[in-house]
């Protein structure tokens, strides 16, 4: 299980372990449902990470306007194993991930408590 928090009862973050070019880095992620890809930095984190550009993918977002972005590969410890994932660079402030990484999981987020959980089913 993954454990978050919802800071100010109102934004859901989970810290991960992001590695990029073999660098690890520890990240605060808003966990964002409005958001359809795995990972997303802002251009400035991914200079601390001397990320290599891949490719540039259309991201269409909430107002229905919609950019090419620049498309990136880096790794995160998901569930205590490495995973592969896309890493979106965006001018977003802040990093996020969102659905695609969440597949298969179960969100659960507490309002009351202040609590986010992101668990397996087994």
């Amino acid at each position: 299980m993954l454990n978050g928090t919802i800071e100010k009862s109102q934004y859901p973050r989970l810290m991960l372990t992001l590695f990029a070019r073999g660098n690890p880095l520890d990240l605060k992620f808003l966990v964002d449902s409005g958001f359809d890809d795995e990972v997303a930095l802002s251009y400035n984190q991914a200079d601390l990470f001397e990320l290599e550009i891949q490719d540039y993918v259309k991201v269409t977002y909430a107002s229905g306007e919609w950019e090419q972005e620049l498309l990136a590969q880096g790794k995160v410890i998901w569930f205590g194993k490495e995973r592969e994932v896309r890493i979106i660079l965006s001018d977003a402030e802040e990093p996020a991930i969102g659905t695609t990484l969440l597949k298969g999981c179960v969100l659960t987020m507490n309002f009351i408590q202040d609590v986010l959980t992101i668990d397996k089913p087994a």
